[in-house]
């Protein structure tokens, strides 16, 4: 965790505020209200994508639109006459009709982009998927996780195999059993989410005759209580936080290197000494169902991220594995990786201090979380105003942007990107009081 104080920088009234000069009114509509004026300009459209961001303080929408490899994020508004507002969730589908009203595109209705089941296939249903597995015969089935590799890695169902859409496309034949009669299930985000279904139809145009899809994909799966389990690759290689549940007797005599010590009967406990950030993915191993009972105990204390290890202690020496002894680290410390367009807190502290040429700070916080403070340097354009401001901005400088913890700093950083401007965004929580900023 970085903490960094920054003292002596004046409150909002000394920063750059710009401001974009109103649309000149057309001379067929002189003489018209300003009222009058909007309703004439009110254009009615459809997004159809997954939704990719949701600020509740800005309220504002970020949604992936268009074809795969070449979809674009778009940012639409809402207010208190947008209805369906509980179908914007992130990372699931949306259909979303806007209206535009000169530079804004304002939410009307939010409907869930719900997914068919292609011709050729069948719904499994979470239950029937959960007994298929219990009974252990993996070679009478062939499950698929149709999302991309990393989500994939970070927890799937157990005795999936990834093969997402567009590997699907270059590879499916190699990829799928050569008997075509045996059952195939497919399965991804939820109901909302499209990718298992384009997996399961080009599997029946490959001439597979036993084809299913779990509509209800991963959340189904989670919601009915099940657990999920992470590659062996994330295992031994991923940025996680790696936890032992054995005793400590055990650990100390061997354990998997880089894991921590906490005993199971501790885990509902140990909120302290686990990362605070929810970011932070977990993997859990330990003997018999030691680990399924502390994946569920995580999942009551709401933690999003864990999966359980593939392999635990004991087929990890057998396998040959690395192994540690000793006591317990004092201290699990977890450093979040930066993500794509994303600038880390030490980078953008030297911009914020200094008057960089080349680069611009953009605070998109709203009006009343500005006033009470803010970067000496950074130029003041809330969200919800940035489409309609945006050409106030250089375009010959990267502009860095943050909020208040950095979700909002990525749907105005989508945004600037599709109007060709060079941006990154700061995921960590800033906080000005007067003359001082802090950021973690």
């Amino acid at each position: 965790m970085q903490k960094q104080l920054l003292k002596g920088f004046a409150p909002l009234a000394a920063s750059v505020l710009l401001l974009a000069a109103a649309p000149a009114m057309p001379p067929w509509m002189s003489g018209c209200s300003v009222a009058v004026a909007a309703q004439v300009d009110m254009q009615k459209n459809v997004y159809a994508g997954k939704v990719v961001g949701l600020s509740k303080k800005a309220k504002t929408i970020s949604i992936e639109v268009g074809p795969e490899g070449n979809a674009k994020v778009m940012m639409v508004k809402y207010d208190e006459a947008t209805t369906g507002l509980e179908h914007a969730a992130t990372d699931h589908g949306a259909v979303i009709d806007f209206k535009t009203v000169g530079a804004e595109r304002i939410a009307t209705v939010i409907k869930p982009k719900l997914v068919k089941l292609p011709l050729g296939t069948v719904e499994m249903q979470v239950a029937d998927l959960a007994m298929l597995i219990a009974k252990g015969d993996v070679d009478s089935y062939f499950l698929v996780d149709a999302r991309p590799a990393k989500p994939f890695a970070q927890g799937s169902i157990p005795t999936a195999v990834s093969i997402p859409v567009d590997k699907m496309k270059a590879e499916g034949a190699r990829l799928l059993p050569a008997d075509k009669d045996r059952m195939l299930v497919f399965f991804c985000g939820g109901v909302t989410c499209g990718m298992s279904v384009k997996d399961a139809e080009m599997a029946v145009k490959l001439g597979y005759t036993n084809v299913h899809v779990m509509l209800q994909g991963v959340p189904g799966w989670k919601k009915a209580g099940n657990s999920l389990v992470a590659s062996q690759n994330y295992l031994e290689s991923g940025n996680i936080v790696l936890v032992d549940l054995r005793s400590p007797a055990e650990y100390e005599a061997g354990h998997i290197a880089r894991a921590h010590n906490i005993p199971l009967a501790q885990l509902e406990g140990a909120g302290d000494d686990l990362p605070a950030s929810p970011a932070a993915p977990i993997v859990l191993y330990g003997n018999g169902d030691q680990a399924e009972n502390g994946y569920r105990t995580l999942a009551k204390l709401q933690r999003q991220k864990i999966a359980l290890s593939p392999m635990d202690y004991k087929a990890w020496q057998k396998a040959g594995k690395q192994v540690a002894v000793g006591p317990t680290p004092e201290e699990i410390v977890w450093v979040r990786e930066l993500g794509k367009d994303e600038v880390g807190v030490e980078e953008f502290m030297q911009v914020a201090t200094a008057q960089v040429d080349d680069k611009l700070i953009l605070d998109v916080r709203n009006d009343d979380e500005a006033a009470a403070g803010s970067f000496f340097h950074a130029v003041h354009i809330p969200l919800d105003q940035l489409a309609a401001k945006m050409d106030t901005l250089p375009k010959g400088k990267e502009i860095l942007i943050h909020c208040t913890t950095g979700i909002r700093a990525e749907m105005a950083c989508n945004e600037l990107h599709n109007a060709g401007f060079k941006s990154r965004y700061l995921v960590a929580k800033v906080a000005c009081a007067g003359a001082a900023c802090e950021v973690e």
